[in-house]
């Protein structure tokens, strides 16, 4: 193996050691748990029709985002150090960063959408609906993410999301709302957390912050 090829090697492998935290799992889990608990915090804070759902949806994010920006700079980083990549990953970087505020943009008008009463002109079965608004807001830019990021574990987890509403609108019948997106949603998002903790416990061990 050449010198480059080594360097290349060396750098694909302290890149991908950044995921060792669990910060990144705990992020999507909380983005996903979020859904499945919106109905139900909206429903304990007494919250009007609409914002019931959007308000704390909007909160959970801003505390996923919270956790995940401070969790990289104050634990993550004393611990493992800053890490700084070559061109074509920052480049890599970069655009991932502009997909993320652009897709943050996209969903903040999706969850503003159901308000306008759009949706109910829209002739197509409810099923069908769920399914490709689930894949098309959740799997497709979820998928982008761990492109970018050279992350696997992250396309399990937009299909999970994905398929959220659609699961939702099929146990609706059975368990009625906001039981059906508590399952669908909160169970999956809090697995996906669970996963997270786990590789976060186990970041902590292997990497105790020095004196």
């Amino acid at each position: 193996m050449s010198e480059d090829d080594e360097l290349k090697a060396l750098e694909r492998k302290a890149y991908r050691s950044i995921f060792d935290d669990g910060i990144w799992d705990l992020f999507m889990g909380l983005i996903i748990l979020s859904i499945g608990l919106s109905t139900f915090i909206g429903t304990i804070l007494n919250l009007p029709e609409g914002w019931d759902t959007i308000i704390p949806v909007l909160i959970m994010n801003i505390i996923a985002f919270l956790i995940f920006y401070l969790g990289k700079k104050f634990i993550t980083i004393p611990r493992m150090g800053f890490v700084k990549f070559g061109p074509k990953r920052k480049v890599k970087q970069l655009k991932l960063k502009i997909f993320l505020l652009f897709m943050f943009l996209v969903n903040i008008i999706l969850l503003f959408i159901p308000l306008t009463g759009v949706l109910r002109n829209i002739q197509i079965q409810p099923l069908m609906l769920t399914l490709v608004l689930g894949l098309g807001a959740f799997t497709l830019p979820f998928c982008v993410v761990p492109y970018y990021l050279e992350f696997t574990r992250l396309y399990f987890y937009a299909f999970l999301a994905g398929i959220g509403l659609f699961l939702t609108e099929m146990l609706n019948p059975i368990v009625s709302s906001p039981l059906d997106i508590i399952l669908s949603f909160a169970i999956t998002g809090g697995a996906i957390v669970i996963i997270g903790l786990y590789y976060f416990i186990r970041f902590l061990k292997k990497y105790p912050l020095s004196e």
